[in-house]
């Protein structure tokens, strides 16, 4: 099997020829890999590491990107290949929806410092302009990427969620009081994020690209961020309908990602018609007892855990999580293997090796 036919296989529940890979770095993980390898070519370390997926962006329109730099920070503070933000006087940086986010000292984290619809009323959220989603500048690399890839890796490609989109806007401490104290502002906000993330779904499905993941964590380490009954009152039937409208026009898969322990709706977004769910975080979740449940009915991506494992193990104990993973989870598909979510700076290069270097068919 190539990569596309084995990620395929593993969704679709069939036995692929050895489980898939996939797997996201911080930069400076990836430099380490780029010193043991030693090559800046970065296609050939991920033919080295065996990673299946490729992943595409979007890009910002040509008025932003004439504007724009890109970041000097490690992080996604912008869009696009380059990472294109419009730099402030503040030492923020403002993305194409307006929202401004400030890097801390070490460039591994940020904070935000201004939501565009913080102070917003109901008829101002009206008025709001999301970015449009006809420009063709926006989906060049994607299909570029796609003729690219295609034919030998699974191309995927993530969207912000609209629980995300809507609180980046709002601000995240004023969109959680919406919900409960300004429902009619808190629909319309979700609403609109949602015609938004069809449109741009629609555009992306007819690149090319095989997956698009959803994200944007609900969940903590112990509970849901909101709790089930109000994320299935406003978020379940609008990601439904996402969905539903996207795959009107054609097939694709479609993957949610959430950290945290957010195993009280994981029914609930296999209803949805979701293929993959993402990461299965182990400390916050029972993966096997995940897999017994659900393993049927979805496929799961991740489960190697980054809070414990990969940084404070030995290689010996990543490969013994591997093979127990791939034991207990991988039987007859289902299972794709990553780590639980970004391989960061301290994670020892032996222990990445060891992540991608335990084969177990």
């Amino acid at each position: 099997m190539n990569s596309r036919e084995r990620v395929v296989a593993a969704i679709t529940h069939q036995q692929p020829d050895r489980i898939p890979m996939d797997g996201y770095f911080s930069n400076d993980a990836w430099n380490k890999l780029r010193s043991y390898f030693g090559t800046q070519n970065d296609e050939q370390i991920r033919e080295s590491l065996g990673l299946d997926f490729r992943y595409s962006v979007l890009e910002p329109n040509g008025v932003f990107a004439e504007r724009a730099i890109s970041s000097p920070c490690q992080l996604d503070l912008g869009m696009g290949r380059k990472n294109l933000v419009i730099p402030l006087e503040n030492g923020s940086f403002k993305d194409e929806y307006g929202i401004c986010r400030k890097a801390d000292s070490t460039g591994q984290f940020f904070q935000y410092t201004y939501h565009p619809l913080a102070e917003a009323g109901l008829e101002e959220v009206r008025c709001y302009k999301f970015p449009d989603t006809s420009a063709p500048e926006r989906y060049e690399s994607i299909r570029a990427d796609v003729g690219s890839y295609k034919k030998k890796y699974f191309i995927i490609l993530e969207l912000w969620n609209i629980f995300k989109t809507s609180w980046e806007l709002r601000g995240f401490d004023r969109f959680m009081m919406d919900l409960l104290l300004e429902p009619k502002l808190a629909e319309f906000l979700a609403d609109k994020a949602l015609e938004h993330r069809i449109e741009q779904s629609r555009h992306v499905m007819h690149c090319g690209v095989d997956m698009i993941m959803i994200s944007g964590d609900i969940a903590m380490q112990e509970q849901m961020m909101l709790s089930p009954e109000v994320w299935k009152k406003y978020f379940k039937p609008r990601l439904r309908t996402w969905l539903q409208e996207v795959r009107r026009d054609g097939d694709i898969y479609f993957m949610f990602h959430s950290d945290g322990a957010m195993e009280s709706i994981f029914g609930d977004v296999i209803e949805i018609g979701f293929d993959v769910i993402d990461p299965i975080q182990p400390e916050c979740m029972d993966v096997f007892g995940i897999k017994r449940r659900f393993g049927s009915q979805v496929c799961l991506h991740g489960t190697i855990s980054c809070q414990k494992t990969l940084p404070f193990g030995t290689p010996d104990d990543v490969a013994a999580e591997v093979r127990q993973r791939i034991d207990c989870c991988g039987k007859d598909g289902g299972l794709i293997l990553a780590p639980s979510n970004t391989i960061t700076p301290d994670v020892p290069l032996d222990n990445i090796l060891a992540l991608y270097g335990t084969r177990v068919s």
